[in-house]
């Protein structure tokens, strides 16, 4: 059997990775919240809106970094050896998943960005951008994190 960068770190990185992308989904959750408030007129949320903001680009690095740290496992022992040949439905969810989150990624640094500095009541014309980005966000961590824990119940590490 050949040697895979990390092999035997593999479930520790599983559970970092599922702990990041946990604590991803509800920094992403109440983020979307304060985005609906922030619609709706609730101005005074800019504080959370930026602290939220700033978490999410942090975890959304984490949860990615460990994600890439693992997959030279999940694609030699997984994917290769497991879900190709059994569950290909399993593969192609996992492929979905991580286009979508790819996608993730520039609302990911646009909140980052624009949530460092970000005041609604000075800069109202960013709120619906902000909100925008914020639920677009939630909605694809969301798939994400359920589809992982799906694909993981399937086959995990």
């Amino acid at each position: 059997m050949p040697h895979v960068f990390l092999d035997g770190y593999a479930k520790p990185l599983l559970v970092l990775h599922a702990l990041a992308a946990f604590a991803l989904f509800g920094a992403c959750t109440h983020q979307a919240v304060i985005g609906v408030g922030l619609l709706r007129g609730r101005l005074h949320l800019g504080r959370q809106a930026r602290i939220y903001a700033q978490l999410i680009g942090a975890l959304f690095v984490v949860a990615f970094g460990v994600g890439l740290l693992m997959y030279p496992h999940y694609r030699y022992h997984v994917r290769g050896l497991f879900l190709d040949r059994y569950e290909p439905w399993a593969s192609n969810l996992f492929d979905m998943k991580e286009n979508l989150l790819a996608l993730a990624l520039p609302f990911a640094l646009c909140l980052f960005a624009i949530g460092r500095r970000f005041d609604p009541r000075e800069e109202p014309v960013l709120i619906p951008f902000f909100a925008f980005a914020s639920l677009a966000l939630w909605a694809l961590v969301t798939f994400g994190v359920i589809s992982g824990l799906v694909i993981t119940s399937v086959r995990g590490v």
